[in-house]
Parts: C-alpha cells; structure tokens; sequence
C-alpha cells in the first residue's frame, strides 16, 4: 500500500479480510488521524491484525495515539504495532502506545520500536508494567541503551515474552550481565544482540546462564569475538544444545 487513503479505500472495498497494513514513509500526522478514522470504520470488518509504519519521520505521538485510542475503543484484535525507524519519536512513542499494552481483551503480542531513539530512562513505561504484559515480541534493536540492563531485566518478567531484539544498543558490561543472569527465570526463547561490542565477558556472563535458562536462538552477530572466545559456549551447549547460534561478523580467522 503506497497511501493512507489507499489502505483506507483497501479496507473499505475488499470483500475478504485485510490483516496487515504497512505504509512505509508516507504517514504524516494529518493522515495518521485519517488512518485512524479509517480503522475505526473498518478494522474490525477488514480483520486488521497488523499495522506497520516504519520510517514515517512526518508522523508525531499526537498520530499514534490516536490510532491507539481507535484501537482501545473499537475493542480490535490487533496483534502487532510496528513503528520502528522513526528516531524523532523518541520517549513519547512508549508514551503513546502505553494504553493499548494495559487495555483488557485483546491483547498486542507484537511490539517493534526499533531506532526510535528510545533510552535507559524512557524504558520504564515497559518495564513496569512486565507482569502484566501479553507481548510475545519486541524489538528495540537500534536505541542507544547504555545503562539499561536493569530495565532490560525487568522486561523479561514479562510471562510470554519470546523473542527479544536488542541489536546494535551500545550495551555495557554490566549491561549484558544483568540481562544474563535474568535469563533463567524468564520464558525467552530467542535473544538477539548483534553488534553490541560484547567481546567475552560478556559471551562469559550469557554463557554462564544459557545451560539454565530456555533460550533457542542466541544472534551475537558482530560482537569481535574470536575463536578462542567461543569455548563457554560450547560447555554450554552440552549441558542444555539449544538449535541456532549466530556468529557471523566476528573475527574467527
């Protein structure tokens, strides 16, 4: 779908379901109250499961929540949210979305908020609520997250939580070390961290926890680690095997 008016007519005029929308660099906030109009009249009638935006820089958190508040009044299943690359939103994008993560009923399994130039301190509208979330997956890949392991942590107490993306956020350390040792008590079953400068204390610390925790898929793509690094995970992997591994990007020669 190239517009919002056109995803708007989509829903409108197909008579089959219309479960996904993705509109990608066209969003403005003007259309953004359009779109929600239009969701409103026709989400549940289009079976709307999915709205995707990323990349939509003209979009403000005053477009979000009023899709959001659409969302929340006309009790629709949506399942995912996706408005990743769009680093002007910064904290008023968890702000915004905050509602709809709370509302009784149907439930967002799907959150990705990925280079919305989210920080440690704004993760907070996510972390406290974690007990009380049905999200399955989330992506903050891209946010400088620096300091943020506590709050990292405190998300993985959310009690379905799946898949988890934290590629490239400058992680620290202690960082990767508390989100470790949290792995144990949480339902993850795939943790992505490409290209956090990892190196191998931090390999150590996620090793050290992989034999107790239900991880499935680890993504430790570009994190200069080298060959000689790679034994703790080895020993991890024959107490508990755990089915894909990413490594590419390090330096193994």
């Amino acid at each position: 779908v190239i517009t919002v008016s056109a995803a708007v007519n989509l829903m409108r005029l197909k008579n089959g379901s219309t479960p996904v929308v993705m509109l990608r660099n066209c969003v403005t906030e003007a259309s953004a109250l359009q779109l929600a109009e239009g969701i409103r009249l026709y989400g549940k009638k289009a079976d709307l499961q999915a709205l995707e935006l990323p990349y939509n820089h003209q979009m403000g958190a005053a477009g979000i929540r009023a899709i959001v508040d659409v969302v929340i009044q006309e009790d629709l299943a949506l399942e995912e949210f996706d408005f990743s690359y769009s680093p002007h939103f910064g904290k008023a994008v968890l702000e915004a979305v905050e509602p709809l993560l709370e509302k009784k009923g149907p439930r967002l399994c799907t959150l990705r908020l990925a280079d919305c130039s989210l920080r440690s301190s704004t993760l907070s509208v996510l972390s406290k609520s974690a007990p009380r979330l049905r999200l399955q997956t989330v992506d903050l890949s891209g946010n400088p997250l620096a300091g943020a392991g506590e709050a990292i942590a405190e998300l993985l107490e959310a009690p379905v939580l799946q898949e988890l993306c934290l590629a490239c956020c400058g992680f620290e350390l202690a960082d990767i070390q508390q989100i470790a040792e949290q792995l144990p008590y949480a339902s993850l079953r795939s943790l992505q961290l490409a290209r956090n400068g990892i190196r191998r204390a931090g390999l150590q610390a996620l090793a050290d926890n992989l034999a107790s925790c239900r991880i499935e898929e680890l993504g430790l793509e570009g994190n200069e680690l080298q060959a000689a690094d790679l034994g703790c995970l080895g020993e991890a992997w024959v107490k508990r095997p755990f089915a894909r591994l990413r490594l590419s990007g390090n330096l193994m020669t």
